[in-house]
């Protein structure tokens, strides 16, 4: 076994124990995480639900569904928030095109 072998299998175990299933809920021991101000911060012990669909509601494990409203909502809030984020994506591939053609112009390859 090899040194990359090895150390593939090491963060697999850790990956496994970072986060524990507990019945219905998902236990995340560790992440890392950036607050409002852009400093990196580590959150532990943070409870999941470990069901589609369904929220954990930190009461004893307890999950509850997801009402369709708060599902659309959350959606739409996505959605929003995906559109500017979609654009400067584009944007900024287009410019790479932009500059890569204007380089292979340069070179007389177009």
């Amino acid at each position: 076994m090899n040194l990359d072998d090895l150390l593939g299998h090491l963060t697999e175990i850790t990956a496994k124990q970072n986060v524990v299933k507990i019945g219905r809920v998902k236990k995340i021991r560790r992440r890392i995480r950036r607050n409002a101000k852009g400093q990196i911060t580590v959150q532990r012990n943070r409870i999941r639900s470990g069901i589609k669909g369904y929220a954990a509601t930190g009461k004893g494990g307890q999950v509850k569904r997801i009402t369709a409203t708060a599902r659309i909502k959350k959606a739409r809030l996505l959605k929003r928030s995906w559109k500017t984020t979609r654009r400067a994506k584009l944007r900024r591939s287009m410019l790479k095109r932009k500059l890569s053609m204007r380089r292979r112009a340069s070179l007389g390859l177009r």
